[in-house]
């Protein structure tokens, strides 16, 4: 069996972002045969009402006056638009898979391990205090 070494150089365009991204929605398939995948972040843009401005007389007193009221809009900012030809899909959609279950397992193992680290210390009034565990004679 001969085996071959293969290089794959990577490149980065000049219009590459780096963004989070906080949700993706999918478009497809278009009639040229490829799905697009929108990755897009959630946020909050905060617009101030203009106040008009009033200039007060000699020996007038004011009590009150208004403040600007702050205005919240969410919006969606997209972040990033891939296109997939819809045969390579199955190949994506494997890789992107394999991807979930590998952050999930990690995720999943520093979760035990913070039961594991709770249930082997003593509570006691002034904190908690590490303790060894068990070993069988």
């Amino acid at each position: 069996m001969n085996h071959t070494k293969k290089s794959i150089l990577h490149v980065r365009p000049s219009h590459f972002t780096s963004a989070v991204a906080t949700g993706m929605a999918v478009t497809g398939p278009t009639d040229d045969g490829f799905l697009h995948l929108h990755f897009f972040r959630e946020v909050q843009r905060i617009t101030n009402d203009d106040v008009p401005t009033r200039s007060s007389a000699p020996n007038e007193t004011e009590l009150a006056w208004g403040q600007a009221e702050a205005n919240i809009h969410l919006v969606r900012e997209e972040v990033a638009v891939i296109s997939i030809p819809v045969s390579r899909l199955p190949f994506i959609s494997t890789v992107m898979n394999k991807a979930v279950r590998f952050v999930a397992g990690l995720v999943n193992a520093a979760r035990d391990d913070e039961r594991r680290a709770a249930s082997e210390s003593v509570v006691v009034r002034s904190g908690t205090i590490p303790v060894r565990p068990r070993v069988p004679a």
